[in-house]
């Protein structure tokens, strides 16, 4: 294992993130009220929002911290909503009757089933919030996101009332619902294309996203690269790869873009360049740091860990990563490769 600060280089460009705070949908959309599904009784439900919408708005991966629904015009009735909340990534293409099978991903649950106050407020306000704890739930900035809520019952005789909050029903192409009443274990509900409800989210800097494919080693394993955490100023940051031929020279690459470096866009076909047959650059090589790999045949390892810098003016900066194991015993007789890391800076302690 190596212990470096991290280069200078990758510190140029600084870029200081703070939380953000959202509201989806986005743009100008006739608002109306709905009482789906927080004051309509019993009943399963679940929101789509296109990825496009989000990335409008964070422009790049981000953990969520919060989200909150917003009062209609009437909204006078507190009361309590004994629920579960989730989260997760959603599908591309959209969503279907059937509820399971519109999380792209495993969900997160957010709030296991409990008890959750509803607020009186005015229309337009936050009336509903659900916080989400740490390590929060990272967006990966591709995909759509899907909210899901279960509703068991109420302090109003679990049985719909007078309560209502803002939604639209012109968000074609922006969001869509399903909902089934009635059953907070539902398999299917109804699907509705352009409704659903207002949504303000909370996100905050600091994540770590696998990306793109290694080449093999010997017997057509590959190398994977992982990180220990998230970076984040003043603690050690580690990088490991696994998977590798051992005691053989070990490069780990870091730079600050995964689409170009010097002009040259990646991934970058290493085949011609070095003769290194299935292999590509995933991240820009600004700074290269060279290790060995240790342990038996077939699961060899290294490891560099990097000491992040105390001051927090890079909280938000972005960091790409990949590993190089030179190999003559590798499929393409001269080395593999690991997938790459996006790590994001989170702000310290967070």
């Amino acid at each position: 294992m190596r212990t470096l600060l991290i280069p200078a280089l990758l510190l140029t460009s600084l870029v200081t993130a703070q939380t953000q705070t959202f509201t989806l949908p986005s743009g100008v959309l006739t608002t109306a009220n709905t009482n789906v599904p927080l004051s309509s009784g019993i009943g399963r439900y679940q929101q789509w929002f296109a990825a496009n919408q989000i990335t409008a708005a964070l422009g790049r991966p981000m953990r969520f911290e919060s989200m909150q629904f917003l009062a209609g015009t009437v909204a006078t009735l507190a009361t309590s909503i004994d629920c579960e909340v989730a989260i997760g990534l959603g599908n591309g293409s959209g969503m279907t009757g059937a509820f399971d099978s519109n999380f792209a991903a495993p969900k997160f649950i957010v709030f296991p089933r409990g008890i959750l106050a509803l607020a009186a407020g005015a229309a337009g306000n936050p009336v509903f919030t659900v916080n989400i704890p740490a390590p929060y739930f990272t967006w990966d900035g591709v995909s759509p996101l899907v909210i899901e809520l279960r509703i068991f019952g109420n302090g109003r005789g679990n049985t719909n009332f007078a309560y209502d909050f803002r939604a639209t029903q012109q968000g074609i192409g922006k969001l869509s619902r399903v909902y089934q009443g009635g059953n907070a274990n539902a398999t299917a509900g109804v699907p509705q294309d352009g409704q659903g409800l207002y949504t303000t989210f909370r996100a905050r800097p600091g994540t770590t996203i696998s990306y793109g494919n290694g080449c093999p080693g010997p017997n057509f394993v590959t190398p994977i690269a992982t990180v220990s955490q998230v970076p984040e100023p003043s603690r050690p940051w580690t990088h490991q790869v696994g998977n590798a031929s051992p005691q053989r020279l070990a490069m780990l690459v870091m730079g600050d873009s995964r689409t170009q470096w010097n002009g040259v866009p990646l991934p970058l076909d290493l085949s011609s360049l070095i003769g290194a047959g299935g292999c590509y650059l995933l991240a820009s090589p600004l700074t290269n740091v060279f290790t060995s790999t240790i342990g038996g045949p077939g699961a060899g390892i290294a490891s560099v860990t990097i000491q992040m810098p105390p001051f927090t003016s890079y909280v938000g900066l972005s960091f790409y990563t990949q590993w190089f194991i030179a190999d003559p015993s590798a499929v393409n007789f001269v080395m593999s490769s690991s997938n790459a890391i996006w790590s994001i800076v989170k702000a310290f302690g967070t």
